[in-house]
């Protein structure tokens, strides 16, 4: 019901993980069966990130006015509809290392993605991406103060979802 403070997440936690490498998705395997169930071994947790946003999940759409004659705006035209993610990864470890790959040219990784997140309450939230999401660092800096590495991801929809969500109080 509307109007209920219950009804606003504060997210405590939250992790971002990658399939590993060379793995085949299988969503038989690969995606739990319910939010109880936990992830695979084959989904490897991409380490600590920065504290705000967490996850960003940047969401866009192409509007256009259509006009007439005299009326002005009659009707709306809509396309292009995107979503992309991006997080900041503070660690170095090995799935940061494949995603930067600091000795290639650089290049888009493609992984599917699982985001959790877990509330003050204990109520869990996952999304699990239908497709490989095209992940992308686009800087690799060694400095003294610690900013991490912003790693940007473009979703591509699977009959017309990005994402299957589980969510609930696990048991």
């Amino acid at each position: 019901m509307a109007g209920e403070a219950s009804n606003i997440r504060v997210w405590e936690t939250g992790d971002v993980f990658l399939l590993e490498p060379g793995v085949t998705y299988a969503e038989g395997t690969h995606l739990p069966a319910s939010i109880d169930a936990s992830l695979t071994s084959d989904w490897i947790p991409a380490g600590l990130m920065m504290g705000a946003p967490g996850v960003a999940m940047a969401r866009s759409i192409d509007r256009t006015d259509v006009n007439s004659w005299q009326q002005g705006r009659v009707k709306e035209r809509v396309k292009n509809p995107k979503v992309d993610i991006t997080f900041n990864l503070l660690e170095d470890n090995e799935i940061v290392e494949f995603l930067v790959d600091p000795a290639s040219v650089p290049k888009i990784q493609k992984l599917h993605v699982a985001l959790e997140f877990v509330d003050d309450a204990g109520y869990k939230k996952r999304w699990v991406s239908k497709a490989p999401v095209d992940l992308f660092v686009s800087a690799d800096n060694q400095e003294q103060d610690i900013n991490g590495r912003e790693v940007t991801g473009t979703l591509v929809p699977v009959a017309g979802d990005y994402w299957t969500i589980q969510a609930g109080i696990p048991d």
